[in-house]
Protein backbone atom coordinates (compact mmCIF):
# COMPACT_ATOMS: atom_id res chain seq x y z
CA UNK A 1 0.00 0.00 0.00
CA UNK A 2 2.92 2.34 0.66
CA UNK A 3 4.18 1.93 -2.91
CA UNK A 4 0.79 2.84 -4.38
CA UNK A 5 0.52 5.91 -2.15
CA UNK A 6 4.07 6.97 -3.10
CA UNK A 7 3.21 6.55 -6.80
CA UNK A 8 0.03 8.63 -6.42
CA UNK A 9 1.95 11.35 -4.57
CA UNK A 10 4.58 11.38 -7.31
CA UNK A 11 1.91 11.82 -9.99
CA UNK A 12 0.20 14.58 -8.00
CA UNK A 13 3.45 16.50 -7.50
CA UNK A 14 4.53 16.55 -11.16
CA UNK A 15 5.38 19.86 -12.81
CA UNK A 16 2.40 21.45 -14.57
CA UNK A 17 3.96 21.33 -18.05
CA UNK A 18 5.04 17.71 -17.65
CA UNK A 19 1.63 16.76 -16.29
CA UNK A 20 -0.12 18.41 -19.27
CA UNK A 21 2.05 16.50 -21.74
CA UNK A 22 1.42 13.28 -19.83
CA UNK A 23 -2.34 13.87 -19.82
CA UNK A 24 -2.39 14.55 -23.57
CA UNK A 25 -0.38 11.39 -24.16
CA UNK A 26 -2.76 9.37 -22.01
CA UNK A 27 -5.74 10.74 -23.95
CA UNK A 28 -3.99 9.77 -27.21
CA UNK A 29 -3.36 6.29 -25.83
CA UNK A 30 -6.98 5.97 -24.71
CA UNK A 31 -8.29 7.01 -28.13
CA UNK A 32 -5.97 4.53 -29.81
CA UNK A 33 -7.23 1.85 -27.43
CA UNK A 34 -10.86 2.70 -28.26
CA UNK A 35 -10.11 2.52 -31.99
CA UNK A 36 -8.42 -0.86 -31.61
CA UNK A 37 -11.39 -2.12 -29.59
CA UNK A 38 -13.75 -1.03 -32.37
CA UNK A 39 -11.62 -2.92 -34.88
CA UNK A 40 -11.70 -6.02 -32.71
CA UNK A 41 -15.49 -5.81 -32.30
CA UNK A 42 -15.78 -5.44 -36.07
CA UNK A 43 -13.69 -8.57 -36.52
CA UNK A 44 -15.91 -10.40 -33.99
CA UNK A 45 -18.99 -9.81 -36.15
CA UNK A 46 -17.31 -10.15 -39.57
CA UNK A 47 -15.03 -13.19 -39.68
CA UNK A 48 -13.91 -12.65 -43.27
CA UNK A 49 -10.68 -10.73 -42.72
CA UNK A 50 -8.15 -12.14 -40.23
CA UNK A 51 -5.85 -9.17 -40.88
CA UNK A 52 -8.37 -7.02 -39.02
CA UNK A 53 -7.73 -9.08 -35.89
CA UNK A 54 -3.96 -8.67 -36.11
CA UNK A 55 -4.27 -4.94 -36.74
CA UNK A 56 -6.60 -4.56 -33.75
CA UNK A 57 -4.34 -6.56 -31.42
CA UNK A 58 -1.25 -4.65 -32.57
CA UNK A 59 -2.95 -1.30 -32.01
CA UNK A 60 -4.14 -2.41 -28.58
CA UNK A 61 -0.63 -3.47 -27.54
CA UNK A 62 0.80 -0.23 -28.91
CA UNK A 63 -1.71 1.87 -27.01
CA UNK A 64 -0.85 0.12 -23.74
CA UNK A 65 2.87 0.63 -24.39
CA UNK A 66 2.30 4.32 -25.20
CA UNK A 67 0.37 4.71 -21.96
CA UNK A 68 3.15 3.16 -19.88
CA UNK A 69 5.81 5.12 -21.76
CA UNK A 70 4.12 8.46 -21.17
CA UNK A 71 3.81 7.77 -17.44
CA UNK A 72 7.41 6.56 -17.07
CA UNK A 73 8.85 9.41 -19.13
CA UNK A 74 6.86 12.00 -17.18
CA UNK A 75 8.16 10.68 -13.87
CA UNK A 76 11.70 10.45 -15.28
CA UNK A 77 11.73 13.99 -16.67
CA UNK A 78 10.26 15.39 -13.45
CA UNK A 79 12.91 13.58 -11.39
CA UNK A 80 15.71 14.91 -13.61
CA UNK A 81 14.26 18.42 -13.52
CA UNK A 82 14.02 18.38 -9.71
CA UNK A 83 17.58 17.07 -9.32
CA UNK A 84 19.02 19.76 -11.63
CA UNK A 85 17.23 22.63 -9.90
Amino acid sequence: MRIINKFIDTIKNLDIKIKNIMNKGLVFSFLLCIFSTILLFTYEFIYENPNLFYIGISLFKSSLMFCCSFIMCAIGFDTIKNEIA
